[in-house]
Order: structure tokens, then C-alpha cells, then sequence
């Protein structure tokens, strides 16, 4: 399996490309994007200021610098939907993506978009983000024929699904599938929020009950949202003692992934911190080095709990993508251990 790790600056790439990591992805804001739609709209899913490449001359040297390593760059053009004038710009922008500055893959999920490109032939891969919302085999069909390379599996499949989605789609279709960090409380691809505004998802909402009978049943259920929040949000952004990052992944599914045939897994947080994103990568290669010997899904899974290590966080389920549910995890990992 290729691990794909976020970059959104040179010094970062330098630093990827020596911990191993096999395919970068990277945002893009250009000057002309935040004169003419920036008050209004991200280009991408991530804040401009901290998550993106900012000028032509540093993507252009991130390329050259990447495709020098043998490490193919994925851009990221996902904004849930783009109004018209700004998906004009975004095809001209992925013109020059592809034939000057030579991407290899656009990350697309406004279908507007995907079909726009498609239409061009441009030299690039389209790659479908995870807000394309793929849930099964027949939509991982549909988009193959329309020309899509590779799918971003969605964080609320289970594994069960993602078993059947791979074994069912067409062969030709690549998966790529979440690795570590950052999750979503919700479904991004029925999202119709932009994080422009902030995520509204994580604010501390006070919520009070109609009667006042139901407010200790309500204040009950708020204190769950809020602990799962919590898991959600990388664990408060903390890191355990080691300085492993704390956070959502899969790396106890590493060893199914690597039977099914996933192409890539993903480590999330293009706007990390240079820190993060190194010992993020550097305990998903670990994980995934240790997939590569050959071993059994269960010794990868025990493998990755060791690493981790910090069980009073697995067990309680909210930081397993693509778990079946988190009370039959619990019970799983309380027989196994």
C-alpha cells in the first residue's frame, strides 16, 4: 500500500520524502482565486493561510522537487460545489495543473467539475474526494465510467462495506482509504456547510430540552456528543507519551487493507504542524512496513495497538474508522487483550 501524506510547504516536502512517504497531497489557493472569490469561498476543504501551497513558483518547485523523488502530487480541488464563475476558473486552473505544471492527479468532487475535465482530456488522473460520497460498488462503477482513476473512501463505511465495495467494483478502479487524523462527526459528502464559516459541527452548542423533565435525558446525550467530538478532534490535538499523535484512524485495518487491495491510505491534516505530519507518517509507515512482512490481520492490528499505545483511548471505539460499531469493537478488544 502507498502512503499519501499532506505537504503544504517545500521544507515539509524534504522532510516526507525522507520518512518514507510514497504520494503527496496538497491544496492550492492562488492570488487569483483570493482576489476574485477568497472572501466568499475556499478553493479546497482547508483554510487558504495554512493548508495550501500559495504561488505558482512554490507549487511549481514542489513538483519538480516530488517528481525528482519518483513521488507523484495529487492536488486537491474539492470544494463541496464551485458557483459558475469560479468553476470557470477552476478549469482553467486544472489546465494548468496538468499540462505545465505536471499533477498527476486532480482530487475533484463537484461533479460540474469532474465532468468538465473529463470533457478537456486533460493529461491527469482524477482522483474522486471522499465528499464524492461513494458507498458502494455501483457508484464505484459510474465513476470509472466516467474516467475516474482512484476513490477516496468515505470515513463512515464500515469495513464490511469497504470488503464489499473492493470486491465488487470494477478491477480497473484504485481505492485509497483514510489512515490517520482528523475525523468528521458527520458525513462530509451529504455536508452542505463550508468550512469557510467554520465547522459548525465542532462549536459548543448549548442545547436546552422544550420540557423541563428532558433536560437531564438532553444534557446526558450532549456530554456523549461532546466526548466523541473530542476523539474526533484528534483528541484534543494531543499526544501521547512517545509523541505519537493521538487522533481517528485505521491502523488496526492495515492488514485487511493490504488483502483487499487498497492502493493507498491517507494520512489526513494538511494544515498540521510540521511535527504532526512527521510523526504521523512516521508511525504509518511503521504500521504499514509491518503489513508488508506478510504477518496476519490480527498480528497488524496488535501491532498498531502497541504503537499507539494508549488502550483507554482504542477501546472506547471513537477513533476507529470504519468500525462495524463501537460497543462490538469495545467488546473485541476487551476479548483479544
Amino acid at each position: 500500500m502507498k502512503i499519501a501524506a499532506p505537504v503544504s510547504s517545500l521544507e515539509e516536502a524534504e522532510m516526507l520524502i525522507h520518512f518514507g512517504a510514497d504520494e503527496f497531497y496538497c491544496g492550492f489557493s492562488t492570488p487569483e482565486w483570493q482576489e476574485h472569490f477568497g472572501g466568499q469561498w475556499w478553493m479546497n476543504r482547508r483554510d487558504p493561510s495554512s493548508a495550501n501551497i500559495l504561488s505558482w513558483q512554490d507549487m511549481s518547485e514542489l513538483m519538480a522537487l516530488a517528481h525528482q523523488n519518483n513521488i507523484p502530487v495529487h492536488v486537491t480541488l474539492n470544494a463541496p460545489f464551485y458557483p459558475e464563475g469560479a468553476l470557470r476558473y477552476m478549469l482553467k486552473l486544472s489546465e494548468k495543473l496538468a499540462n505545465e505544471l505536471g499533477a498527476d492527479a486532480l482530487i475533484v468532487s463537484d461533479f460540474n467539475l469532474l465532468m468538465l475535465i473529463r470533457r478537456e482530456k486533460f493529461p491527469v488522473g482524477i482522483h474522486l474526494s471522499s465528499l464524492g460520497a461513494c458507498f458502494n460498488s455501483f457508484t464505484a462503477d459510474f465513476y470509472c465510467s466516467l474516467g475516474v482513476k482512484r476513490i477516496i473512501l468515505p470515513r463512515h463505511l464500515t469495513l464490511s462495506e469497504i470488503n464489499d465495495l473492493i470486491t465488487k467494483a470494477d478491477p480497473r478502479m484504485e481505492f485509497e482509504v483514510f489512515g490517520l487524523n482528523d475525523g468528521c462527526f458527520f458525513e462530509e459528502g451529504f455536508c452542505q456547510t463550508t468550512h469557510t464559516l467554520g465547522p459548525f459541527c465542532l462549536t459548543d452548542w448549548e442545547i436546552r430540552a422544550s420540557r423541563e423533565s428532558e433536560q437531564s435525558k438532553m444534557s446526558g446525550h450532549l456530554d456523549s456528543v461532546r466526548e466523541h467530538l473530542w476523539y474526533q478532534n484528534n483528541c484534543g490535538s494531543s499526544f501521547q507519551a512517545q509523541g505519537l499523535p493521538n487522533g481517528p484512524c485505521s491502523l488496526c485495518w492495515f492488514g485487511h487493507f493490504r488483502d483487499w487491495g487498497v492502493k493507498a491510505v491517507k494520512i489526513v491534516g494538511r494544515e498540521a504542524s510540521f511535527y504532526r505530519k512527521m510523526r504521523s507518517l512516521q508511525m504509518v509507515k511503521a504500521v504499514a512496513d509491518e503489513a508488508g512482512k506478510g504477518g496476519s490481520a490480527q498480528e497488524i492490528a496488535e501491532f498498531a495497538r502497541s504503537l499507539r499505545n494508549t488502550p483507554e483511548y482504542c477501546q472506547k471505539g471513537y477513533m476507529c474508522y470504519f468500525r462495524e460499531s463501537p460497543h462490538k469493537l469495545w467488546r473485541n478488544y476487551a476479548h483479544e487483550t
